[in-house]
């Protein structure tokens, strides 16, 4: 093997040992979090206490627990303090509505969506990581900081679309006070996924 060929081969294998060392930093713990991709939407109300330990005061939602990172019970996840742009394209109860869809916003996570009681959009586990509309993740918006009432058309209260995760300059509002301790919105400062934030906790349902 020439001195050529010896180099390259050792650079094919130190970039494929990166490229593992990311995906398995990505797999931690089992759950799925990509920066981007298909969701679904909907809202909730009673945003005040969030599975992240921190409130916002700018547009926030819960995200499915495949993506959040933790189990209830076990505080933070690694979606805790990223922040989304979120556009609706189609109304999943309604197919032939073709709009007018509400306006794209941009969310911090705060809080988690977990499977038990909320299968219908937030049933997503390893074993079957689409939700019943197909989508892979699923965005719960807080109507209580304003985001549902820009988000949704008139009479429309689900929606699905697309996501990019996306700096946190781009998103108005401001962080509450811990509400216990091990509360955490590291993502907020964060690179995008793969990076890690607050990081995972236990196993991805």
């Amino acid at each position: 093997m020439t001195k050529l060929s010896t180099f390259l081969y050792f650079a094919a294998v130190a970039t494929l040992t990166s490229a593992l060392t990311v995906s398995e930093k990505r797999a931690t713990g089992g759950y799925v979090q990509k920066p981007s991709g298909q969701a679904s939407f909907t809202m909730y109300s009673g945003c005040g206490s969030p599975a992240c330990g921190k409130s916002a005061s700018g547009y926030s939602a819960a995200i499915n627990q495949l993506a959040f990172g933790s189990a209830p019970g076990l505080g933070a996840g690694d979606a805790c303090g990223r922040c989304f742009a979120l556009t609706g394209t189609a109304d999943p109860y309604s197919p032939s509505y073709t709009g007018p869809f509400g306006q794209s916003i941009v969310v911090k996570v705060t809080d988690l969506c977990p499977v038990s009681g909320n299968q219908e959009f937030c049933g997503q586990t390893q074993s079957s990581p689409t939700n019943q509309h197909g989508m892979p993740f699923h965005f719960d918006i807080c109507e209580d900081t304003g985001g549902s009432a820009k988000f949704f058309p008139s009479g429309h209260g689900a929606l699905t679309g697309t996501f990019t995760e996306v700096s946190c300059s781009q998103w108005s509002g401001s962080d509450g006070g811990a509400l216990w301790n091990g509360a955490c919105l590291s993502g907020e400062s964060a690179s995008n996924w793969p990076s890690t934030g607050c990081g995972n906790q236990g196993t991805a349902p």
